[in-house]
């Protein structure tokens, strides 16, 4: 009789979690609205908005992410891997949007020189990395910085996508693997951050303030949380310390442990940004057009005007009328 009788999804506190998730995110959402409208509105470069815009795009990016791992248990790779590219390129966003302040690149060099480029900074500042020298701050130097942080999105997309191959083919095999790949992870996030703490050692003066340091906190934020919260969830799931009541085994019940922690989080992380971002922050490129003395125009007139001048030829008797025209000669300087 009872062969066909089925038992709930969820039941009544799955409800209100998921309800609870859902309410976290629309509040996010309109956050991230207000935010943008914010910054919309502020008097600062074109390509400074687009980069704002897309930095402070990642709280909800990545609430939403995590509330379709809260539905669907299965797609937890999926979004940790949306979770990890978008927080990449912001990383990348966020170090254009530094140039930007300047007004580009050729205007950064010519802001910070004569000073030069520390890469004694974190999370290289220890041995043998404290042994490096300083560097001129020149088109080379800022080229390097550019590399250092956009190979961020493109490692960690390549490995991600490598994952997610594997755990397509058979979730066993990306299990197997997942470890292997992790020093590469590692490797090239701390490449990154150390390529974007240099730029920000280095425009500590030009940007003195533009919040930049918070900016940084705001967004460094989403990829401790996402990476040790995922770790210990992680752990907890390894040694059972989470109860397992088929179908919910202790994986499912660490993971939504750690979404439900996330989806806060970022709001709490959206207020933030928004804080930051919504501040006046002086123009660079205006101040410089309104420091620059406006040309001077210096108009010198040469006329000239001359009477008729009456000639006679005594020989033939006929008179000869010559005559200058008005010349007019301008020169501005």
């Amino acid at each position: 009789m009872d062969l066909f009788a089925r038992r709930p999804a969820i039941n009544s506190l799955g409800e209100a979690l998921v309800s609870g998730v859902v309410l976290v995110v629309l509040l996010t959402l309109l956050v991230y609205a207000d935010t943008l409208r914010r910054v919309l509105s502020r008097t600062v470069p074109a390509a400074a908005k687009t980069h704002t815009a897309f930095v402070v795009s990642v709280y909800p990016i990545v609430s939403l992410a995590t509330l379709c791992a809260v539905v669907v248990p299965r797609a937890q790779l999926l979004a940790e891997a949306v979770t990890q590219g978008v927080f990449m390129a912001a990383v990348y966003q966020l170090w254009c949007l530094l140039v930007a302040y300047c007004g580009g690149e050729a205007e950064l060099i010519r802001r910070v020189k004569p000073g030069s480029l520390n890469p004694r900074v974190g999370p290289c500042c220890c041995w043998p990395c404290c042994l490096l020298p300083m560097f001129a701050v020149n088109k080379r130097s800022v080229c390097l910085l550019r590399v250092l942080v956009l190979q961020l999105p493109v490692v960690q997309g390549v490995v991600y996508m490598v994952l997610l191959v594997m755990w397509a083919e058979e979730e066993s095999l990306y299990e197997v693997n997942y470890m292997y790949l992790q020093p590469v992870v590692v490797v090239s996030i701390l490449t990154g951050i150390w390529g974007l703490l240099m730029t920000i050692k280095m425009l500590s003066t030009v940007l003195a303030n533009h919040l930049v340091l918070g900016k940084f906190l705001a967004l460094q934020a989403v990829l401790l949380l996402a990476k040790f919260q995922g770790l210990t969830a992680r752990i907890l799931a390894w040694y059972n310390v989470l109860p397992c009541n088929p179908p919910l085994t202790p994986h499912v019940y660490a993971n939504l442990m750690y979404n439900m922690a996330m989806v806060v989080e970022m709001l709490l992380l959206a207020l933030f940004a928004r804080a930051i971002y919504s501040r006046e922050i002086p123009d660079l490129t205006e101040a410089e057009a309104e420091a620059t003395p406006p040309t001077q125009v210096c108009v010198i007139e040469v006329s000239a005007q001359t009477s008729p001048i009456k000639e006679s030829n005594n020989n033939n008797g006929h008179h000869q009328q010559h005559s200058i025209t008005e010349e007019k000669v301008s020169y501005k300087f």
